[in-house]
């Protein structure tokens, strides 16, 4: 959901890479562990692969980014190559050959993508089917893994066609929990290091208002964050020394805002968990045949004790 910590959560995901491929990286200082970009939302419904080229090679510090040319022109367009075309200039094909070889040269372990649901924000599942087969061909010629992060949106990827199913893992970042003891103790734990930082003569005693804060900010650190920032203005306008709840009430999101993020959480975690609970349902063979999985619970009979069963009786002819 908004809030929750998505961008954080990728450049920390980020360091921790470069710091596990440190060893790596000193014996081979042109290598690139990790990269990312943020994706950018499509203008009038039309994605620029040369843009998300673009910027991928940015992310790689790739060299002479705007003279990647394609040679390969008929003869008799481009007899003299000193007269090229502007138009033959950062063609898409030409930048994506760039960016896969950069990939390779580079031997970058993982490419992460904030922001990845504005790759999808295209009319029809046909043209989201085609956003998907381009990042896995991408994935598959280059041997570089890509981490998406987005919201609840990307949900709609990995059941588009078998093959994206089941080359992607979901992975869910909830919100922290009102009725974890941990969460509570750790949203606890990120009041003081924001009270610690913010920039006034006084530090805050923001620790006592938790619940408050907690119930404004849906548990997610991103829209508390953005609250005290809101509140931080309240306090300056006034030259106020600290911040206190008159600032947070200043400050805090309108109940239709807040409503909205819930909403929206409450839906996307519903499919989540429609998506990842198959193993907790009836089985079902290839004709769609249920067949209820096995009680572990029956009771096996005691050793030596006969199963019941149907005895012979009467005369065996045979025996005459």
């Amino acid at each position: 959901m908004t809030g929750v910590g998505k961008t954080t959560l990728r450049l920390r995901l980020e360091n921790l890479l470069n710091y596990e491929f440190l060893p790596l990286l000193r014996k081979n200082p042109g290598q690139i562990a990790v990269a990312g970009i943020e994706a950018i939302p499509t203008e009038q419904g039309k994605f620029s692969y040369k843009d998300y080229y673009t910027r991928a090679l940015e992310s790689l510090q790739e060299v002479l980014i705007e003279y990647k040319i394609d040679y390969e022109i008929p003869h008799g367009e481009a007899k003299d190559l000193g007269f090229l075309n502007r138009a033959y200039r950062q063609d898409s094909p030409a930048l994506r050959r760039a960016m896969e070889k950069a990939f390779r040269y580079r031997q970058v372990k993982a490419f992460t993508v904030d922001e990845a649901q504005h790759l999808f924000m295209m009319a029809g599942g046909h043209q989201m089917l085609q956003q998907m087969n381009w990042i896995k061909s991408i994935a598959n010629l280059t041997g570089t893994v890509h981490i998406l992060f987005g919201t609840y949106e990307l949900l709609n990827c990995p059941t588009l066609n078998g093959q994206i199913g089941r080359r992607s893992e979901d992975i869910h970042l909830l919100p922290y929990q009102a009725d974890n003891p941990e969460d509570i103790a750790e949203f606890i734990r990120v009041i003081r290091t924001f009270q610690r930082h913010i920039p006034l003569v006084q530090e805050p005693k923001l620790e006592q208002h938790y619940e408050y804060l907690f119930s404004g900010s849906v548990g997610c650190v991103g829209l508390l964050k953005n609250w005290l920032t809101r509140s931080l203005r309240f306090a300056y306008s006034e030259e106020a020394r600290t911040l206190n709840s008159k600032h947070l009430k200043l400050g805090a999101f309108s109940a239709s805002r807040l409503n909205k993020i819930k909403e929206e959480a409450q839906q996307g975690f519903k499919r989540f968990q429609e998506e990842s609970s198959f193993f907790e349902r009836q089985y079902s063979t290839e004709y769609g045949i249920k067949m209820p999985a096995k009680n572990p619970l029956l009771k096996k009979g005691r050793v030596g004790q006969r199963k019941p069963k149907r005895d012979d009786v009467g005369v065996n002819s045979d025996e005459d």
